[in-house]
C-alpha cells in the first residue's frame, strides 16, 4: 500500500463515520409543546443526533490521517495510535447512545463502524512501515522495492527539487568513476624542413 492510498482510505473512513453522526441517534417526545389537554403531541418528537464527542473524534481521525503523509515511520505510529483512541472512543459514544431511552438502530451502526475503523487504521498502520519519504539528499521517484511512488514524487515536486528517474541516478552513480581518456603524449609529426637549423651568418 502506497503513502497516497493509505491516507486516502482513512480520509474515506472518517467521512463515512461523520456520516453516520448525522442520522438520528436518539427521538423523543418533546416537553415544552402541548396539546389543549396537556399532552404533548405527537409529532413534536425531538431527535438526537451524536454526541460532539463522537463529532470529535471524527475530527481526529481525519487530522491524524492527513498527518500521516508528513511524519517518519516513528511519528506515523504516533498518530495512528490517536487515530485508533479517536475509533475507540467514536465506539464509546455509540455505546452510550445504545443504552439512552429512544434510542434508534443508528448507534450499533456507529458501533459496527467504529470496530472497523480500528481495524482499518490498524491496518494503515502496520503498513506505514513501507512507506517511502521524499527529501533533498534522495529525490527518487521509485520506492525501496523498485515500485512507482506517486505520494513521494508528489512531495519532492511541491518544494520545487528535481525527481530523478532510475536511470537517470544510475548514469549519474556511473558518471564520477568513469577515468578520462588518456592524453596522447606522442610527439606532432613535424615537416622535414622543420629540423633543419639555421645557418649562420
Amino acid at each position: 500500500m502506497t503513502k497516497s492510498r493509505g491516507v486516502l482510505l482513512v480520509l474515506i473512513l472518517a467521512a463515512a463515520l461523520w456520516a453516520i453522526t448525522l442520522a438520528t441517534w436518539q427521538t423523543g417526545a418533546g416537553s415544552e409543546p402541548l396539546g389543549p389537554s396537556g399532552v404533548a403531541l405527537p409529532d413534536q418528537a425531538e431527535t438526537t443526533q451524536a454526541s460532539p464527542i463522537a463529532t470529535a473524534c471524527v475530527a481526529i481521525i481525519a487530522v491524524c490521517g492527513l498527518l500521516s503523509a508528513m511524519f517518519g515511520r516513528i511519528g506515523r505510529f504516533v498518530i495512528f495510535g490517536l487515530a485508533l483512541l479517536a475509533a475507540l472512543g467514536y465506539g464509546m459514544s455509540a455505546i452510550t447512545a445504545m443504552g439512552a431511552p429512544g434510542a434508534t438502530s443508528w448507534p450499533l451502526f456507529a458501533l459496527l463502524a467504529a470496530i472497523l475503523a480500528v481495524i482499518v487504521i490498524g491496518w494503515v498502520a502496520a503498513a506505514s512501515r513501507h512507506w517511502t519519504g521524499s527529501n533533498r539528499y534522495a529525490r527518487t521517484a521509485e520506492s525501496a522495492g523498485g515500485d512507482f511512488d506517486s505520494a513521494a514524487t508528489w512531495d519532492a515536486l511541491s518544494r520545487g527539487e528535481e525527481v530523478e528517474s532510475g536511470e537517470e541516478r544510475q548514469t549519474a552513480e556511473a558518471a564520477p568513476g568513469e577515468e578520462p581518456a588518456p592524453e596522447s603524449r606522442e610527439r606532432p609529426e613535424t615537416e622535414p624542413g622543420d629540423d633543419e637549423t639555421p645557418p649562420k651568418k
